[in-house]
């Protein structure tokens, strides 16, 4: 490929403009794949548009052997109340660019787009996987493409996700995992009674506090600052309807487990349930939202890890800090395939929240950044 120079350029804008616009909470993708793909196919790529239960998906690839897919998400949150601006209009403002999906992460579609097309030429095995339910449930999204890949044996060994996962800086963290997640629903039954005859020790709601704490108190794996341990939290408890001197016959508790790499859902499910076994109290527990670690740590050979860190190193100068902190994301079907997942993103401090917005420069600086990293594929 002849050498390649990045330029700025008002199609960033345009193009983030345009994404912005469209309302597109999920899963409505409200046309964005639609548009994108028009600009995928000036480039050379071929699309394929696969819909499932009202989920858009989008896989657009080059001529030749996969090697690098894109995988983002065109749907957003409710954008919510209390707005400077109209959440659903690119707005610029004091350098700060404001509309909702803006950093999470409609810019970093944008940007990723429009480094494409600055490129003399797109290199071969390029492909840009995008889906309209990554907010939601995400069960006919991403794992969608990814058994669609898997089924025409196109899947690619390299799989960088435009997840915002910058902290002041795009490029200055990058994701080389996620945590895990699941969700449980303990449902505890009693005998309900009068307090003034008993026992302290027969009281249900008592003996589901007092599980929670032994819950709460297990022993995981401690992490370190880059690759977060696993962490039980109590999010809900809820008696059955109650009087001011009655015991309550029933109590549900709620809760989430963050599990790291070293974890998967079923061994996180049996070290919970082999206590609450032993507590003796009468229970059922319902288990949800399994959203699977991944970790890639491959730094030697063909390493999207080495990559991804020589673009940053080339644009900022200096070395990205590796991170697996956070949710989850879509990389997480990706990394089952067997791929090699690098999350690389915008700043993330307004994600989710009214006013959404990222510095201007920063989104150009991540453009540059996916420029880099594409001219030498």
């Amino acid at each position: 490929m002849q050498q390649a120079l990045f330029t700025k350029s008002d199609s960033l804008f345009e193009c983030a403009s345009n994404l912005i616009q469209r309302q597109s909470v999920t899963p409505d993708d409200a046309g964005c794949q639609r548009y994108i793909a028009a600009r995928l196919k000036a480039m050379g790529f071929t699309i394929e548009h696969l819909c499932h239960h009202g989920v858009s998906n989008l896989v657009a690839y080059m001529p030749g052997k996969p090697k690098l897919g894109f995988s983002g998400h065109t749907d957003v949150v409710p954008a919510g109340e209390h707005w400077q601006f109209s959440p659903f209009q690119l707005t610029e403002q004091g350098g700060r660019l404001y509309g909702r999906g803006i950093a999470d992460m409609k810019g970093a579609i944008a940007a990723f787009i429009t480094a494409l097309e600055q490129l003399p030429k797109v290199p071969e095995g390029v492909m840009v996987l995008l889906t309209s339910d990554e907010e939601g449930e995400a069960e006919f999204g991403s794992s969608s493409i990814v058994n669609y890949l898997a089924l025409w044996q196109k899947l690619p060994p390299w799989v960088l996700v435009g997840e915002p996962t910058a902290k002041l800086h795009s490029g200055d963290t990058i994701r080389n995992g996620r945590r895990g997640a699941i969700s449980g629903e303990l449902k505890l039954w009693g005998q309900a009674g009068h307090v003034a005859y008993q026992r302290s020790a027969d009281n249900l709601l008592h003996q589901a506090l007092a599980l929670g704490n032994q819950l709460a108190s297990l022993q995981w794996d401690q992490g370190c600052e880059d690759v977060p341990g696993t962490a039980f939290h109590i999010t809900g408890i809820e008696p059955s309807p109650w009087l001011d001197n009655v015991t309550a016959s029933s109590v549900t508790l709620r809760f989430n487990v963050r599990y790291s790499h070293r974890f998967n859902a079923q061994t996180v499910a049996n070290k919970i349930e082999s206590v609450i076994a032993q507590s003796g109290v009468n229970y059922q527990i319902e288990w949800g939202r399994d959203c699977q670690a991944y970790y890639c740590n491959e730094h030697s050979g063909n390493s999207l890890i080495r990559a991804v860190e020589q673009a940053v190193i080339k644009v900022s100068g200096r070395f990205p800090l590796l991170s697996s902190a956070g949710g989850s994301s879509d990389g997480r079907f990706f990394a089952k395939a067997g791929a090699q997942v690098v999350e690389l993103g915008l700043p993330n401090a307004t994600i989710h929240q009214a006013n959404e917005c990222v510095e201007a420069k920063e989104l150009y600086r991540l453009q540059q950044l996916y420029f880099e990293l594409l001219k030498e594929l």
